[in-house]
């Protein structure tokens, strides 16, 4: 296994505009949240948003009560009306902003019928694995940086005007690329966990063969898992092990789909198991465009991690959300 520690070399500019002369050029910088009051939220901002031919800028916003009920709007405006920095994280789409402020981050988002004012700092280090660490060849690029793998969110929600001040826990990340990811992506699993003293951050991504290009015939898949106790982190791989300890048919969209996953890796003095049992489907998506289509599931899960420092194991459980993304499905 490879520990990824010593590869960490984050700055602002990797959270910044990242243009690539190319039509299947995509970028997006992606936001959740989850308030002490049982609300959550989530937004994202797409320059070049992937899920769209041809590629034109948008905004999706969602916001989640307690019970799970999804408020949601999604802006689409012309190329010309985004903007965005390439020395830091300032990015504009329409009316909605998203831009680092005083050490931290804060967004605003006022769409139809929902709005969003946040303040976002981030409570553990970044993270950026330079480029062909996880995935790169000749001549198709993939980028994933986490510049707040948790921070301390703080602001103001509004659903059909009803107005709340919030607080609470945060994520934060950045992906781009110079094409299709359907050309070298059968799909993933993303997630995290985060507890009073860990906080941890997984990715899975099923490579398509490309002597084959065939989706029915993955090459072996590609992961990487973070972990921090406090602020500091002990665990970054890029070996993860995945197992499906269980199995469900999802009748909406005809996929088999995992109910219990178990996620496991160790560098030197740390290792982890992370076991997670599908409690309920907060999203299902079934998207087709250019030709192809994908299945989107986002999942509240319990789940319970064994973590070992330094000879010492350690339990972190509770509730977590994690997602899931089949690409290229006939």
């Amino acid at each position: 296994m490879t520990n990824l520690i010593p590869f960490f070399a984050y700055t602002d500019a990797d959270d910044s505009f990242h243009p690539v002369d190319s039509r299947d050029y995509y970028e997006w910088w992606y936001n959740d949240f989850r308030f002490d009051n049982g609300w959550a939220a989530v937004a994202v901002w797409h320059y070049r948003d992937w899920l769209k031919k041809p590629r034109v800028p948008s905004v999706e916003i969602s916001i989640y009560d307690p019970a799970g009920k999804r408020y949601y709007h999604e802006t689409v405006i012309a190329t010309d009306k985004a903007t965005a920095s390439e020395t830091q994280c300032d990015v504009r789409i329409g009316n909605h902003h998203f831009w680092q402020e005083n050490g931290g981050y804060r967004l605003v988002v006022d769409a139809k019928g929902i709005s969003a004012d946040l303040t976002m700092r981030r409570s553990v280090p970044p993270l950026f694995i330079p480029p062909g660490l996880i995935y790169e060849d000749n001549s198709n690029q993939h980028y994933w940086c986490v510049p707040v793998p948790r921070g301390n969110a703080t602001g103001e929600i509004s659903v059909d005007n009803h107005r709340m001040p919030v607080n609470g826990v945060c994520y934060h990340d950045h992906n781009w690329g110079t094409c299709d990811m359907n050309e070298n992506f059968g799909g993933w699993t993303w997630g995290r966990f985060f507890d009073p003293v860990y906080s941890g951050i997984f990715s899975y991504s099923f490579l398509i063969n490309p002597e084959t290009a065939n989706p029915a015939e993955p090459a072996a898949g590609s992961g990487i898992i973070y972990l921090a106790k406090n602020d500091m982190v002990i665990l970054c791989s890029e070996k993860v092990d995945m197992d499906v300890a269980e199995e469900v048919f999802d009748e909406p969209t005809g996929q088999t789909m995992p109910r219990q996953l178990v996620l496991s890796a160790a560098e030197d003095n740390c290792s982890i198991s992370c076991h997670l049992t599908v409690q309920r489907i907060i999203e299902r998506d079934h998207l087709k465009f250019a030709g192809w289509k994908t299945h989107n599931w986002r999942y509240l899960d319990d789940y319970r991690a064994e973590i070992t420092l330094d000879g010492q194991k350690d339990i972190s459980s509770g509730q977590t959300l994690h997602e899931r993304f089949l690409l290229r499905l006939k």
